[in-house]
């Protein structure tokens, strides 16, 4: 019975040991959560910092490219303004030109109606011709000297100078008819009549149209040009639209202010 209690009495209990190491086991735990949470949280403040840095880099660059795209957006619209005003100075310059090309078509279109040659004229009978008209001049001028003589004798008033008009050469194969071009005007002279026409208005003036149409539908008919001192202008105007109808016509001149006198005609058409 004795030797039973020693027996039980050397029995070791691991209770002790056990709750040691349950505690060595829970110390190293808790150590290793420590050292884990710690190592969590570095990492997380270094990225929560690394976060902003980069949110502050983003937010600098978001800064500057909207800067850049304010600026891009004036440039863009300073352009259209620099062009808008380019484009209007162009289409400016394009109106104007379309402008006076018209006129010059207008001008080259008037230039091509007007006949730069004037009607094929005889020479060696306009030679005789003015030839004719020095010696009725030198005749009329001593006839005048003689009768102004007379009035001076006579204390009488002098009558009105007049302007015989006569043909030069054999005066036969053309029927005359006669504008007399004098300063700013002609006076067309038809059956004994005076028709005066401002210079300015020869293009629209019924009259001037109407001789004109007479003498083209005459079968030899011919217009004839009476220039007075101071109606050169007026002839070349009278000329370029007898011309452009396709009028012939010649020219004699008037010396003097007198009245013109076309009697010799006004008898030959009565006896032809």
């Amino acid at each position: 019975m004795a030797k039973g209690r020693q027996a039980e009495g050397e029995d070791i209990s691991l209770f002790p040991f056990l709750s040691v190491l349950a505690c060595v086991i829970g110390t190293l735990a808790m150590v290793i959560a420590t050292i884990a949470v710690q190592s969590l949280d570095n990492d997380a403040v270094d990225a929560a910092m690394e976060y902003q840095k980069k949110e502050k880099e983003l937010q600098a660059e978001t800064a500057a490219l909207e800067q850049l795209r304010d600026q891009l957006k004036k440039r863009e619209e300073q352009i259209k303004r620099e062009n808008s005003s380019e484009q209007k100075k162009l289409e400016d310059a394009k109106k104007k030109l379309a402008e006076l090309l018209a006129k010059l078509e207008e001008t080259q279109n008037k230039l091509q109606n007007i006949s730069i040659e004037g009607p094929k004229v005889n020479v060696a009978a306009l030679t005789e011709e003015v030839g004719a008209m020095e010696e009725e001049l030198k005749g009329r001028r001593e006839e005048i000297a003689q009768l102004t003589k007379v009035i001076a004798e006579r204390k009488l008033p002098p009558k009105e100078a007049e302007n015989s008009i006569l043909p030069g050469g054999s005066g036969v194969g053309f029927k005359p008819s006669f504008i007399e071009c004098d300063d700013g005007r002609v006076v067309i002279h038809e059956d004994g009549k005076t028709i005066p026409v401002r210079t300015a208005e020869l293009n629209t003036n019924p009259d001037f149209a109407k001789m004109l149409d007479k003498v083209k539908g005459q079968k030899d008919g011919t217009l004839v040009f009476l220039i007075r001192d101071d109606g050169l202008s007026t002839y070349n105007t009278a000329r370029n639209y007898a011309n452009a109808k396709g009028v012939k016509n010649g020219k004699l001149p008037v010396i003097g202010d007198g009245r013109v006198d076309l009697s010799y005609f006004t008898k030959q058409a009565k006896n032809s």
